[in-house]
């Protein structure tokens, strides 16, 4: 058997106090948790930043995500100016308030402060799965499926925070709601049923640790912000179908935007028609398990044009221990298949103790 790192030594035996706590004894002891687990990590990633093989990855992050922009532009027509609008980070982050700072950057701000990567100074904390997420989804690169809604190209880059150097070959799934705060895949009340598979892809990270998608930016529903679900899996088997089964689940996260980004995206129409309550960022229980104050849960982002309807190139870097075995927390509610998916759930929903019931506690 492999031998596990510190860091998932610590989140094995802190699993009962990771676990999403409600009472403040509870959140005190998670707090405390992280706060070693995120002091190791920053710890080894401070050795390893400097190194010649993590300056050339952030040199190549910049110039990717620098071209990413500029193509996207001109295939849709717009002009090919840099351009950075407002970005949320939070400073501090703790069980009863917030402290949010904006840094504005505009026409004059150089290419290599837009576009470098906001690596993490620690190990990525780890959230629940939630009760949508569904396996067996297609390797892809387009997963909008039809879905109105504004354009979001998604850059991922997944670091080891032993050695800050990329991760190759992971399979990633991302998977969110659609504009009205709706999932595909599953069968629960409200949702888009078995047999639909928008805003859900896999993809393989290169050899630079970078996946890449596109797909709409998501809608809020009950209890949510506006967020994406993340996760990586080691050592799995591609399937000729195009799916991948079985690995090592080594991160389960999920990852947020600037108030402004979503003020000025749900002003827009279909988010518009979403009937379901707005919860911003700093009122979503879940938004806590992911911000630490060495880790920005938040993407960075820029316009592609002068409208935010003209469409978004967002990204962040995550990292992960290599060594972590998150298996016990990969819960599928269904499986997909083309024709139509396995409901895994066994009609019924999850208990609201379990922290993913989709009224009371909804992830």
């Amino acid at each position: 058997m492999a031998k596990l790192s510190l860091v998932a030594a610590l989140l094995a035996l802190s699993a009962g106090v990771l676990g999403h706590p409600k009472t403040p004894e509870g959140i005190r002891a998670a707090l405390e948790t992280r706060s070693r687990v995120t002091a190791h990590s920053k710890r080894a990633l401070d050795k390893c930043a400097g190194s010649p093989a993590a300056l050339a990855l952030k040199e190549r992050a910049i110039a990717r995500r620098a071209a990413t922009a500029d193509a996207l532009r001109e295939k849709r027509g717009l002009k090919t100016s840099t351009q950075r609008r407002d970005e949320a980070a939070f400073e501090h982050y703790n069980s009863i308030s917030h402290d949010l700072t904006y840094k504005g950057y505009d026409f004059h701000t150089p290419v290599e402060t837009i576009f470098a990567s906001n690596t993490t100074c620690a190990l990525v904390p780890e959230t629940i799965i939630g009760p949508y997420y569904v396996e067996g989804e297609l390797i892809r690169t387009d997963m909008t499926d039809g879905e109105p809604g504004v354009p979001v190209h998604l850059d991922f880059q997944f670091i080891n925070i032993n050695t800050c150097e990329a991760v190759p070959k992971l399979l990633v799934d991302v998977w969110h709601a659609n504009s009205t705060g709706v999932y595909s895949g599953v069968s629960a009340p409200g949702q888009g049923g078995l047999d639909t598979s928008f805003g859900r892809g896999v993809q393989q990270s290169d050899g630079d640790g970078v996946v890449q998608f596109d797909t709409i930016f998501p809608g809020h529903y009950v209890g949510r912000t506006n967020h994406f679900h993340v996760m990586s899996t080691d050592d799995a088997t591609v399937l000729p179908n195009g799916t991948f089964e079985g690995g090592t689940a080594r991160h389960i996260g999920q990852t947020y935007f600037d108030p402004a980004l979503i003020q000025a995206v749900e002003a827009l129409e279909p988010y518009t028609s979403n009937k379901q309550p707005l919860t911003s960022n700093l009122d979503d229980e879940y938004g806590v398990d992911q911000a630490t104050p060495e880790y920005d849960p938040f993407h960075k982002y820029v316009y592609l044009g002068d409208k935010v309807s003209d469409g978004l190139l967002l990204w962040i870097t995550v990292g992960i221990d290599p060594a972590a075995d998150y298996n016990e927390n990969r819960t599928p509610a269904a499986h997909w298949h083309p024709g139509g998916g396995t409901d895994l759930s066994n009609g019924t929903q999850p208990d609201a103790g379990d922290d993913t019931d989709d009224q009371a506690c909804p992830a």
